[in-house]
């Protein structure tokens, strides 16, 4: 780990709460463990149960293997669909292999199956997400919709054509200050947009606890992995106010002068990042003389 130079007296690290997991990352998790005691390992993993590069390693030295298609599990072994949810295509897959399937998938995100799959031949689904995320592609997949449009932006809401009966649906983890925008120009264009829900409660907390906490620190530290989702809008979060933000998988990654002259550090940590990395941070910075004061969100 770093040796990092002191920082100013009167110190301060600002904990932005709720951090870390999210009751859908702990569901996913809990049953990978219920799997190992009921099935024993080798438990197969389609993709990855959560977007942690930690939390994978700490899986696979317990068993787990990951996979890319039910097609590389061997028939009849156990196979665990994870947090970001799959189409019913990977089901039938799966059952054919005869593969006993465990469904992890988040409840949020079993939500919007629903209703895009309630959807008619009548109706235009429009998704607010990133085409390659697993829970896009999760949702395109039970779409029953007659046309089905994935937008990443607002600047391509001028890219749809004229919709019938359209419905948004938005990926849980993106940045609600974005859904909310998208919301908004969308229903400009279709005044008949039906709009069922907007980013997940997990994630609008997380993004808005680390705005406070931002608000009041020279540097945000998000302890997560550089390819998850929600990691990255808090970092984003983070920027809008205008702070130093910074994502790190663990505090080992800190560039050893990030902490030059900084008296107050912000903290919170991705929905897929575990307590004990977290505390490690904690720990780290305490040790340079960081304290918890009452400013802490």
């Amino acid at each position: 780990m770093p040796h990092f130079t002191n920082a100013p007296n009167d110190k301060k690290l600002l904990l932005a709460s709720p951090r870390g997991f999210c009751r859908g990352v702990k569901g996913a998790l809990d049953a990978f463990e219920r799997a190992l005691n009921e099935y024993s390992a080798p438990i197969y993993v389609l993709y990855e149960l959560v977007h942690n590069r930690f939390v994978s390693g700490e899986m696979l030295r317990k068993g787990a293997v990951f996979v890319q298609s039910p097609e590389e599990v061997p028939e009849g072994a156990v196979l665990l669909f994870g947090a970001h949810g799959v189409g019913e295509e990977l089901f039938r897959r799966a059952e054919a292999r005869h593969l006993h399937v465990i469904d992890a998938t988040c409840p949020l995100v079993k939500r919007l199956h629903r209703a895009a799959a309630e959807l008619s031949g009548e109706d235009d689904l429009v998704i607010f997400g990133h085409r390659s995320h697993h829970e896009t592609a999760g949702v395109v997949a039970h779409s029953n919709a007659g046309r089905t449009f994935v937008i990443s932006s607002a600047e391509e809401i001028r890219t749809l054509p004229e919709l019938r009966h359209p419905l948004l649906l938005t990926q849980t983890t993106l940045s609600y200050h974005e859904a909310e925008r998208i919301a908004q120009e969308l229903k400009m264009r279709f005044p008949d947009l039906r709009l069922p829900g907007g980013v997940c409660n997990a994630s609008l907390q997380r993004q808005k606890a680390i705005e406070e906490t931002a608000a009041k620190a020279e540097l945000v530290l998000i302890i997560g992995s550089t390819h998850s989702s929600n990691a990255n809008r808090l970092r984003e979060a983070a920027e809008r106010m205008r702070a130093k933000a910074l994502l790190i998988e663990t505090i080992a990654e800190l560039p050893e002068d990030a902490l030059l002259g900084i008296s107050r550090i912000g903290l919170s940590a991705g929905a897929s990042t575990p307590d004990e990395l977290i505390s490690e941070a904690v720990r780290k910075l305490n040790s340079l003389g960081y304290r918890s004061g009452p400013e802490a969100v």
